[in-house]
């Protein structure tokens, strides 16, 4: 087996290896000079194909560390950029639906579940149906304020 064959494979193993494997790149930068040097002892090599081989493993190699650029830089971009939010957090801010009227105790539907709700200090009433945002979460009860209706909601007197 020739040598850049090899050099070739372990290469290709490590730029896979990059894909599974949280290395913030250095997988990748090694596989991609694995293939640049292959194509270098290919065209070095007196081989009939080699010729081509070496090309096309040089670019290989070019087109590799343009793509993985790229995408590591849009996934560094996407863990720095969102903080984590689960559990409570992701509820406060969330909009639910009412499913009894809230004054000042009823439940709302949020993420598939019925939750105990209380309306916010100062917020009127919630009748069944009414849109709500979620304020506050306090043990299994949710703070909740009407959410305010916008010109494309009718209003539910009208019609």
């Amino acid at each position: 087996m020739e040598a850049f064959v090899v050099i070739a494979l372990i290469g290709l193993g490590l730029l896979l290896a990059e894909l599974l494997l949280p290395t913030g790149g250095v997988l990748a930068a090694i596989g991609v000079m694995g293939l640049t040097a292959a194509g270098i002892v290919a065209l070095n090599s007196d081989s009939i194909t080699a010729e081509y081989i070496g090309g096309a493993l040089i670019a290989l190699g070019v087109v590799s560390a343009v793509s993985f650029y790229f995408v590591t830089r849009k996934v560094i971009a996407a863990h720095r950029d969102a903080p984590v939010r689960t559990g409570t957090e992701e509820m406060v801010g969330a909009t639910a639906e009412a499913r009894s009227s809230i004054d000042p105790d009823g439940q709302v539907w949020y993420g598939g579940t019925i939750w105990s709700a209380r309306l916010a200090g100062g917020a009127p009433s919630i009748q069944l149906g009414d849109k709500v945002r979620v304020e506050a979460v306090e043990g299994l009860t949710l703070v909740v304020r009407p959410e305010p209706q916008t010109a494309s909601q009718p209003s539910k007197g009208a019609g």
